[in-house]
């Protein structure tokens, strides 16, 4: 890449396919990379979802997703588990960012990386992600946590593209314990802790109000 050009969609997506290559099945079953089309795609949906107040169309083309992501899993069954994380570059006004997501039995995070912040608006986009895990998962969207994660800011007008590749090349190297590590800087495992402890008081509490407990939960 020439210095002070832009990186293109094309070479993001030749670095994913290699990415796909060098994994294993059961690899890519926990870490997932979505070419840079899906955000364009998936982002019009749910604008369309939005504003047809929830139409049937735009949520079956949404619900499709996982189907598509089982395909490119090759889970014929279409029954398997979303991947545990999921990444997806992001283009627009002419910037890249990374969003990735994060899958634990029921409950998700949403993170966006952005080199140059106040370009991508995140609450749009956790927006456009919340809606898909909602039809897709389903999830509720109490439990989809979201976080805006420091990363080296870029220093021109031009190196966004870099920067997401090399988040990408970071991801790819880490091992799903290690990538947990640095979310727990964000409070995700925390997050999660404290839901299983409220799951596991709504249960002691249901017990009490059916009458299979003596007292109430301490």
């Amino acid at each position: 890449m020439y210095k002070g050009c832009y990186l293109w969609g094309d070479v993001i997506n030749m670095y994913i396919n290699q990415a796909f290559l060098k994994k294993s099945r059961e690899q890519l079953h926990n870490m997932f990379y979505v070419n840079t089309f899906w955000f364009t795609k998936v982002s019009e949906l749910v604008v369309r979802y939005d504003k047809t107040n929830h139409a049937e169309e735009p949520m079956i083309k949404i619900t499709r997703l996982r189907k598509s992501i089982c395909l490119e899993l090759h889970d014929e069954d279409m029954q398997g588990n979303l991947p545990a994380w999921i990444f997806m570059p992001i283009h627009g006004k002419k910037h890249w960012s990374l969003a990735i997501i994060r899958i634990h039995n029921d409950v998700a995070m949403l993170a966006h990386l952005d080199s140059f912040r106040g370009t991508h608006d995140p609450e749009a986009i956790f927006h456009i992600f919340k809606t898909v895990l909602c039809l897709i998962v389903p999830i509720d969207t109490a439990l989809i946590m979201t976080a805006i994660m420091n990363v080296e800011q870029q220093q021109d007008g031009h190196s966004c593209g870099k920067h997401v590749l090399q988040m990408l090349v970071d991801a790819a190297r880490k091992e799903s314990d290690g990538l947990d590590r640095c979310f727990r800087e964000e409070g995700l495992i925390r997050y999660i802790a404290i839901l299983d402890q409220v799951r596991s008081f709504d249960v002691v509490f249901g017990m009490y109000l059916s009458g299979k407990m003596a007292g109430p939960p301490m």
